[in-house]
């Protein structure tokens, strides 16, 4: 059933469990994602994201997206992922998003906020729950994310406690994504946490459902102190789009004869299962 992630996130808070919000970039990647949520029970964010725009056009996803969605199973939100833009921001609350995250985390705390609070309130008016971003959120991947200046470490993008509270005061955002040590893409290093700030942000936020993206490579043991720490979505798609790519090799070698491309996407899908399956099952948070 098709819902808005706001409603999938207060249940969560309930429960203290979080939702995977994964990406999907392809009608393979969709079965795998939506399959893997159904056998687990469990809701799920179906997200599509501006940067996967080349690869995957959203006119081209957004209809096959909403048709899983409305089709599934088990709770499912139709999520605009890192919106950067007002013009395709609007372009997806056309093709029938149930979700939007506006960021604006690389303006300014003024320029973030205006931006942020008019696209807010847009949504708020179709009942289309929205994810701001304050504290900016490094990233691995090239083309993504500002260079850190000369002499600071990842802490310099971290969120502020006091002003986060302030930001959703001022915007009305349904949830928000902090940063406390995680990054987007492959991790290159084993991810150091600062589980502190997550508490404070979380003692001035008590009532905002947490976020945090680049969840891929987290230790199950960091995963579940996350959570109950106050996250209730966590962004999963690196590695699960990664694992094909480290398997075929050795499929394609031993497979005899002619090999067709729907028989690599059937490999790929099932790999992407299990590793959806992995994601959705840990953050359900039950040690």
């Amino acid at each position: 059933m098709l819902v808005n992630t706001k409603e999938l996130l207060q249940t969560a808070e309930k429960g203290n469990y979080a939702v995977a919000g994964i990406n999907a970039t392809s009608l393979i990647m969709l079965r795998a994602v939506m399959e893997a949520a159904e056998e687990l029970s469990m809701p799920v964010i179906l997200s599509h994201a501006q940067l996967h725009e080349p690869y995957a056009p959203i006119e081209i996803m957004a209809p096959i997206m909403r048709n899983f969605a409305e089709k599934s199973k088990v709770p499912c939100a139709l999520h605009l992922d890192h919106g950067t833009t007002e013009s395709y921001i609007y372009k997806a609350l056309s093709l029938g998003f149930t979700s939007i995250m506006a960021d604006f985390a690389r303006y300014s705390f003024e320029e973030n906020v205006e931006r942020t609070k008019k696209i807010t309130d847009i949504c708020h008016s179709l009942n289309i729950s929205t994810e701001g971003e304050f504290g900016e959120m490094p990233s691995n991947v090239r083309g993504q994310g500002r260079p850190l200046p000369e002499g600071k470490g990842l802490e310099y993008f971290y969120t502020k406690p006091d002003m986060a509270a302030r930001f959703v005061e001022e915007t009305g955002v349904d949830s928000l994504v902090v940063s406390f040590g995680t990054v987007h893409g492959v991790y290159i290093e084993k991810p150091i946490l600062d589980f502190e700030r997550l508490k404070s942000i979380k003692e001035c936020l008590p009532h905002c459902p947490l976020v945090i993206h680049g969840g891929s490579g987290l230790s199950a043991a960091d995963t579940q102190k996350c959570i109950d720490g106050g996250v209730r979505k966590i962004n999963y798609y690196t590695y699960m789009a990664c694992e094909p790519a480290k398997q075929l090799p050795a499929f394609i070698q031993e497979t005899e004869g002619a090999l067709y491309f729907h028989e690599i996407g059937e490999f790929s899908r099932k790999l992407m299962k299990e590793k959806a399956r992995y994601a959705i099952s840990l953050f359900k948070n039950n040690p």
